[in-house]
């Protein structure tokens, strides 16, 4: 299980975070960037510090970005579930689809509820 921020938040550099846009990370520093360009480092080993990307459930990606993914080698199979080339793994990362089950672990937002939790 991913629980440690230092073993997923890498894979999602880019997304927007609880603290900004997720820009960098060096070791246990991570680095964010306000809408306003500020850029701000938290320790991530720091106590009572969480740092949430705010991510997508693969269901809720769009129809041409599935179309996309399908051509990339993407498919869903039984009883087996989800297989994907790495091309399409590395195409669900860009689209900060969660691939690890951190919203239902609390480590990340469902970006279509993001309002409501932020």
């Amino acid at each position: 299980m991913l629980r440690k921020p230092e073993h997923y938040l890498h894979l999602y550099l880019g997304c927007h975070t609880n603290k900004g846009k997720l820009i960098g990370i060096n070791k246990q520093i991570v680095f964010t960037q306000t809408e306003r360009g500020t850029i701000a480092e938290h320790d991530i080993t720091e106590p009572g510090l969480f740092i949430k990307p705010f991510l997508k459930r693969l269901n809720n990606i769009s129809r041409e970005e599935s179309s996309e993914l399908v051509k990339m080698g993407f498919s869903i199979g039984r009883p087996n579930g989800y297989s994907f080339s790495p091309n399409a793994f590395l195409f669900l990362l860009s689209l900060h689809v969660d691939l690890f089950g951190l919203i239902a672990s609390g480590l990340a937002i469902d970006i279509a509820n993001k309002d409501k939790e932020t």
